[in-house]
C-alpha cells in the first residue's frame, strides 16, 4: 500500500487524531464545553470514516460498525450527563449511558467472533481477573446494579476476545485495542475511587481518555478492513 492509498484509506484519522487530543486536554483542565464537543464528535468521525470506504467490505459489516458508534456517540452523551446533572439523577444517566455503550460492545463482539475470535485461557484470565478486581474496588455494599454489571461482562468479553488475537498475523492491533480499552474503564473506577486531588484527577481524566480514544480508533480500524 502506497502513501497516497494509505492516507486515503485513513483519512478520519486526520480528523479523528486532533479530536482525541482536544478532548483528553479539555477533560484535564477542565474545559467542559470544549471536552464535551469534541468527544460527541470521535466516534461520528470514524463513523464517517466506515461509510467512505463502505465499497470495500459487506453491508452488514458496515453496519454492524455503525451500531457499535451509535453506541459510542450515544454513551459519550448519557456518561457526560452522568457527571455534570443534578446528583440524584447520577446513577439514572450512568445505567442509559452503560446501555448505549452496551450496544458498542455487542457490534464489537459480534464482529470478533464472525472473524474467527475465540476465548483463549489467558487474555480471559487477565480480563476475569481485572473485572474481579475492579468489582471489589467499587464495591459500596448492597447488591451490585444489573446495568453496569451487564455491561461489565460484556466489555470483558470483548476485551478477552480482542487481546487472544494478538497471536495471529495482523492481530496485534485487535489485542493492544481490547487492553486499552480495559484499562480505560479500570482507570475510571481507580480514578473515581483513589483520585481526591485536582492533579491527580487530571492524570485520572488524562489516562481514561488516551487510552478509550485509542482503544476505539485501533479496534474500528482494525475491524473495518477485515474480511
Amino acid at each position: 500500500m502506497n502513501l497516497q492509498t494509505l492516507v486515503r484509506a485513513r483519512r478520519d484519522l486526520l480528523a479523528y487524531l486532533p479530536l482525541a487530543v482536544t478532548t483528553t486536554i479539555a477533560d484535564m483542565t477542565g474545559h467542559d464545553r470544549t471536552h464535551l464537543v469534541s468527544k460527541l464528535a470521535l466516534a461520528p468521525t470514524l463513523a464517517a470514516g466506515v461509510l467512505a470506504t463502505r465499497d470495500e467490505r459487506c453491508p452488514k459489516r458496515t453496519g454492524a460498525l455503525l451500531a457499535a458508534l451509535a453506541g459510542s456517540t450515544v454513551g459519550d452523551w448519557f456518561m457526560y450527563r452522568s457527571s455534570h446533572g443534578p446528583a440524584h439523577a447520577e446513577r439514572r444517566e450512568m445505567q442509559r449511558g452503560a446501555s448505549a455503550f452496551a450496544v458498542q460492545q455487542l457490534g464489537l463482539v459480534g464482529l470478533l467472533v464472525h472473524d474467527g475470535a475465540r476465548p483463549r485461557r489467558l487474555p480471559s484470565g487477565v480480563a476475569a481477573g481485572t473485572l474481579a478486581a475492579l468489582a471489589l474496588v467499587d464495591d459500596e455494599g448492597g447488591l451490585p446494579d444489573p446495568v453496569l454489571t451487564g455491561y461489565g461482562l460484556l466489555l470483558g468479553a470483548m476485551s478477552a476476545l480482542a487481546m487472544g488475537e494478538g497471536g495471529r498475523p495482523g492481530g496485534r492491533r485487535l489485542a493492544l485495542g481490547g487492553g486499552l480499552f480495559l484499562l480505560s474503564d479500570a482507570a475510571i473506577i481507580v480514578g473515581g475511587r483513589f483520585a481526591r486531588s485536582r492533579g491527580a484527577q487530571a492524570t485520572s481524566s488524562g489516562v481514561v481518555l488516551s487510552t478509550y480514544t485509542a482503544a476505539l480508533a485501533l479496534l474500528v480500524h482494525e475491524l473495518r478492513d477485515e474480511s
